[in-house]
């Protein structure tokens, strides 16, 4: 399939005074004009023949309405400008050709203006971006064929069609308490992100070209070359970034997570946040069953107070089983899942989960006598058609008894080797409101 070899440019710039508006409007015209010749402009989606006159009188009352926006292009390339409120959102498609001539300049250009308002930015391949963001079958035809995208994994789309699962892919764009989680060629997470990762954190990013601050956020270049993000080292470092981040566990559209394991944990409270990253002997991220070292960091976005401790290690229970309760010698876990968006009826996510709660080495012998409980929160309308069989045939290597099927429960015991693990398939709505999870009587 041809390429396109096109960069893509994403900004977004936040608290905007009226004099910031003018200002950064008036900078966005000059170096639009530089990057490409326009032939055509749209006027808030009204397009027509590039007026220069009529556009500078446009840009001179840019800023009094609450909803605005301006484009200009040329048949190959564009570059668009929308004004929402006190935020302004940039967008550019440009020829590799253009990007190589004018990059110096552009990069200064949008450093520029990050170093004040930046809230997100980023550069990348446009083909790594369609790749990477196209879930719709038919779309995908204009870049890779039939049997390429037969091979990649598929769930069920919101309108109930088989779409691609972009949530396997390292330049997936996904959204998560207002902000965006991606991985790419060059980005840049303004200092919002702080909600999210405590800027130590985020400088500390290992295996990428450049990271670095910028204003009151961090900047960081994966590899060299945006063109060549094909190349499998490239690959390799984008989704490393994205491990790294833990963008797959904070935010995902699948219904059920990827099913691997993390490289980095998350606990949000209040204004604190917690976080445990897995190390290998290396001092290099590394999964969570494969971790040696764990680092700990405690970050209270509104104080700006940090913590951080390296211990070295292995996995207890907690690290499966977070709520332990002592007085009757169980210890729980629980997901909320959506079998309803996968093609198997959530067949491969039970098996991942329930593995993941049996098959691991615990450190600590205090809690070898105790009940391990699995919880995981379906809908309830997935009971009525539930995978029982074909889970007892993938779980073929452990002996399964005390089925006990309900309309709205169902619950069984495992055994493999000298561990015993009670699962428990729940109604959701049975989730306790404050998100809060007592362990159930079984």
């Amino acid at each position: 399939m041809t390429k396109q070899q096109k960069l893509y440019g994403v900004s977004q710039l936040c608290d905007l005074k009226q004099s910031d508006i003018q200002s950064h409007l008036a900078d966005w015209l000059i170096m639009s004009r530089l990057l490409l010749e326009p032939d055509k402009m749209s006027i808030n989606g009204s397009e027509q023949a590039f007026d220069y006159q009529e556009l500078q009188q446009v840009v001179e009352n840019f800023g009094m309405e609450e909803d605005f926006w301006l484009q200009i292009k040329n048949p190959e390339e564009e570059t668009t400008i929308h004004l929402l409120g006190d935020t302004l959102f940039e967008k550019s498609i440009i020829r590799e050709k253009t990007f190589y001539y004018w990059d110096t300049v552009y990069l200064d250009y949008l450093k520029t203006r990050l170093i004040q308002h930046g809230l997100f930015a980023y550069l990348r391949s446009y083909d790594e971006y369609l790749y990477h963001n196209t879930s719709e079958l038919v779309k995908r035809r204009s870049f890779e064929s039939a049997e390429e995208t037969q091979a990649l994994p598929k769930m069920k789309g919101l309108n109930g069609d088989v779409v691609v699962d972009c949530n396997n892919f390292p330049g997936y764009d996904v959204f998560y308490k207002g902000v965006c989680l991606t991985s790419c060629w060059w980005l840049f997470l303004g200092e919002s992100y702080k909600k999210l990762f405590a800027k130590p954190l985020l400088l500390e990013i290992q295996q990428v070209e450049k990271v670095g601050e910028l204003g009151g956020g961090v900047f960081f270049e994966l590899y060299k070359d945006p063109f060549q993000w094909q190349e499998e080292p490239n690959l390799r470092f984008q989704q490393l970034f994205r491990d790294q981040l833990g963008i797959s566990q904070l935010s995902y559209t699948n219904g059920i997570g990827l099913l691997k394991q993390p490289y980095i944990e998350f606990a949000f409270e209040d204004t604190v946040i917690q976080t445990v990253q897995y190390q290998n002997e290396q001092f290099q991220p590394t999964e969570k069953n494969r971790a040696s070292y764990f680092v700990t960091r405690t970050y209270n976005f509104l104080t700006n107070q940090y913590r951080v401790n390296r211990m070295k290690g292995g996995l207890n229970a907690l690290a499966y089983f977070p709520w332990i309760d002592d007085e009757s010698e169980r210890m729980m876990n629980y997901h909320i899942l959506y079998p309803e968006l996968t093609l198997d009826k959530g067949l491969a996510a039970f098996e991942y989960y329930i593995r993941d709660s049996i098959e691991f080495k615990i450190q600590d012998a205090r809690y070898k006598d105790y009940t391990a409980v699995l919880q995981l929160f379906i809908p309830k309308k997935a009971f009525l058609d539930f995978p029982l069989e074909d889970l007892k045939a993938a779980l073929n290597d452990m002996t399964i008894h005390q089925v006990s099927r309900k309309n709205d429960s169902l619950t069984f015991s495992l055994e493999k080797e000298a561990k015993h693990l009670i699962v428990s398939f729940i109604d959701q709505k049975k989730v306790s409101a404050k998100n809060q999870l007592d362990i159930l009587e079984i």
